[in-house]
């Protein structure tokens, strides 16, 4: 009696990734530490916004507690995404702005949201039933 032989195919799904793909891997990790903050994203949208006061910000960012605030800006600012500018006057005036490489940043944020409103009814089809509550933005009052 014959015994079958095993053939084997090739199997695409088991080949070794390679160094470019682990090297594209951590250069990925290493821009996505950037956002790692639960707030960072919302800091950059607004300061590419033109928002530039600690306490604008803390007004426009529900949840947000000054000291969070800080600590995320002043991340932000080692990294080189955010620039701290301090004005000599009394009292004491600091606003934020986006650097060079903040901007830069806003291009892939951007294009995340596009695809995220592209893709928006998939991606609640696939949510389990309880959604995360959308940011909504706390009114200016009037000046």
């Amino acid at each position: 009696m014959d015994t079958p032989q095993l053939t084997h195919l090739p199997r695409p799904e088991r080949r070794r990734a390679s160094i470019e793909d682990f090297e594209m891997i951590e250069r990925t990790r290493a821009a996505l530490s950037l956002l790692d903050s639960k707030w960072s994203v919302a800091v950059i949208i607004l300061l590419a916004s033109g928002m530039r006061r600690h306490a604008r910000l803390v007004d426009n960012i529900p949840g947000l507690s000054k000291k969070v605030l800080t600590a995320t800006l002043r991340k932000l600012e080692h990294r080189g995404v955010v620039s701290r500018h301090v004005y000599p006057e009394i009292p004491v005036r600091v606003e934020y702005t986006l650097t060079p490489l903040g901007w830069r940043l806003t291009e892939p944020l951007m294009a995340l949201s596009d695809w995220a409103v592209a893709h928006e009814t998939d991606l609640d089809a696939s949510q389990p039933t309880r959604a995360p509550k959308p940011l909504t933005l706390v009114p200016q009052p009037a000046a």
